[in-house]
C-alpha cells in the first residue's frame, strides 16, 4: 500500500490520477489492516478486495511512469533486508531473497487479483479458548451438542469478549500452524515416506535448510532472475548433505497472458548419495472458501473444489482458477511428479462463532531424490495464466461512454 501510495502521489495531475487515487484510498479501508476479536485481515474476501485496489492503483500509475516492464532490488516490506520486483505488462512478481526466495506476491494486472495473498496458519490467543471450550463439551456431554456451541443463541454472557460460540464440532483438531509464511515457489527437502496428510497438516519433517534460508542473487535482468543457496540437507545415519539449490524466474507472456517459469536445480556437493523427497510448494488463492463452485483444481480431466484436498501420483499437467474473478494458471512440467493439494484454512473467531476459514490451497510438486554424489537434478515448472477480462479497459469504456452519449 505504501508503495501504491507513493506512485500515485508523483503522477503528474489529471483524470488518471484521480483515478488511481479512488482506487488507493479503497485499498486503505481499515478492515484488513487488523486482526482482533474478529476476522480482520483472516476474512479472504475482503483481504482480496483491499488487494484489488491496491493493483489496479499501482497499474494505473506504472502506466502513467511508463514503468510497467522492470527488474529492480527494493526493500518492498521494510523489514531492512533487500527484495527483488520484477514486473510485467501483465503481472508482477515479488521476491523475498532472505526467506527461502519465495515469491511473496504474484499480482495478475487485468483481473486485479492477488494470486500469492495466502495467510499462514499461526497461534492466536483465542485458539486457547477454543481448546478449553470444547474440552469442557467433551467432559460434560460428549454427544450432546451445547446451547450456543453451534451459532444459534444460548445463554450469552453480557461482553462479547465472554461468547464462546463453535460453528462445528472438532475446530480444535484443525489448528495446524506453518513454521514459515506461505509463500510460493519454496523449496522442500521432506523426509522419504511422507505423506499427503502429513504434509497438508504442517506436520512434515523438513531435512533442508532451503524453505527460509536467504538467497543471493547470481544474476537480474528484465523477466528474469537466478539466485543460489548453499544448504545442507539432514541425512539419516551420516553428516548432513551439502547442496547448491539454484532457482530461475521468467517471465513472459502478455497483459492478458502472462507466464511465470521456475527452474529448480539441485547439485549435490557431499561425498555421498542425498535422498529425500524434493518438493517444490506453490500457495495460492482463487477465493476457493466456503465450496465455491467458481473456484475450482482440475487434475486429470477432473475438476474439485479449490477448498478440497487431493492428490495424483504422478502428472505433468494440472490448473485451478476462479470463473468468477477470470482468471486461471495452468501448471506443465518438464518432469512428471507426485502432485499434492490441500486447503489453507486457518481457525478464527466472529460474530456467530469459531469457525474455518479458507485462505488459499497449498500444492506441493515432489520427486524422490537417490542424487549420488557430484550429480545435478533438474526439473522446470511452467506457469501459463489467462484472464477472461481486462477490468482497466472495461473501466476506460465507462468513463468513456458518456461522452460519446452527448
Amino acid at each position: 500500500m505504501l508503495r501504491t501510495s507513493a506512485k500515485v502521489n508523483a503522477m503528474d495531475p489529471g483524470p488518471g490520477r484521480l483515478a488511481a487515487r479512488d482506487h488507493l484510498y479503497r485499498g486503505q479501508s481499515n478492515d484488513c489492516y487488523w486482526h482482533g476479536l474478529f476476522g480482520g485481515i483472516y476474512i479472504s474476501h475482503m483481504r482480496l478486495a483491499t488487494y484489488e485496489h491496491l493493483i489496479a492503483a499501482e497499474d494505473l500509475a506504472d502506466t502513467s511512469s511508463d514503468q510497467h516492464h522492470v527488474g529492480e532490488i527494493r526493500d518492498l516490506d521494510m523489514d531492512g533486508q533487500d527484495d527483488v520486483r520484477l514486473a510485467g505488462p501483465g503481472q508482477v512478481v515479488t521476491v523475498e531473497l532472505s526467506a527461502g526466495a519465495g515469491i511473496g506476491s504474484w499480482d495478475i494486472r487485468a483481473v486485479r487479483h492477488a494470486l500469492a495473498a495466502v495467510m499462514r496458519r499461526r497461534p492466536e490467543a483465542y485458539h486457547e479458548t477454543l481448546r478449553a471450550r470444547e474440552a469442557e463439551l467433551a467432559a460434560a456431554a460428549p454427544a450432546t451438542p451445547a446451547p450456543g456451541t453451534n451459532g444459534e443463541d444460548g445463554e450469552a454472557p453480557a461482553s462479547i469478549h465472554d461468547i464462546v460460540l463453535i460453528k462445528e464440532r472438532g475446530l480444535s483438531e484443525q489448528l495446524h500452524y506453518d513454521p514459515y509464511e506461505r509463500r510460493s515457489g519454496l523449496v522442500r527437502f521432506l523426509a522419504p515416506g511422507t505423506d499427503p496428510e502429513t504434509w497438508a497438516s504442517a506436520k512434515a519433517d523438513e531435512l533442508g535448510d532451503a524453505i527460509d534460508g536467504a538467497f543471493e542473487i547470481e544474476q537480474l535482468e528484465l523477466d528474469r532472475l537466478v539466485v543460489g543457496r548453499t544448504g545442507h540437507v539432514r541425512q539419516a545415519g551420516t553428516d548432513p548433505a551439502e547442496v547448491r539449490v539454484t532457482k530461475e524466474l521468467l517471465l513472459g507472456g502478455d497483459r492478458r497472458e502472462p507466464t511465470l517459469e521456475l527452474v529448480l536445480t539441485v547439485e549435490n556437493r557431499s561425498a555421498g548419495t542425498l535422498e529425500a523427497l524434493l518438493g517444490l510448494e506453490w500457495t495460492l488463492t482463487m477465493l476457493g472458501g466456503g465450496g465455491n463452485p467458481s473456484a475450482w483444481w482440475e487434475v486429470d480431466g477432473t475438476r474439485t473444489g479449490h477448498d478440497t484436498a487431493g492428490s495424483a501420483a504422478s502428472t505433468a499437467a494440472l490448473a485451478q482458477g476462479n470463473d468468477y474473478v477470470g482468471v486461471a494458471v495452468a501448471t506443465s512440467l518438464s518432469a512428471p511428479a507426485a502432485a499434492w493439494w490441500a486447503p489453507v484454512e486457518t481457525i478464527s473467531n466472529s460474530e456467530s462463532g469459531f469457525e474455518r476459514v479458507y485462505q488459499g490451497s497449498g500444492l506441493l510438486l515432489s520427486w524422490p531424490l537417490a542424487l549420488p554424489a557430484g550429480e545435478t537434478f533438474s526439473v522446470r515448472v511452467h506457469q501459463a495464466v489467462t484472464t477472461s477480462v481486462d477490468r482497466s479497459a472495461e473501466e476506460a469504456s465507462a468513463a468513456l461512454a458518456p461522452s460519446l452519449g452527448r
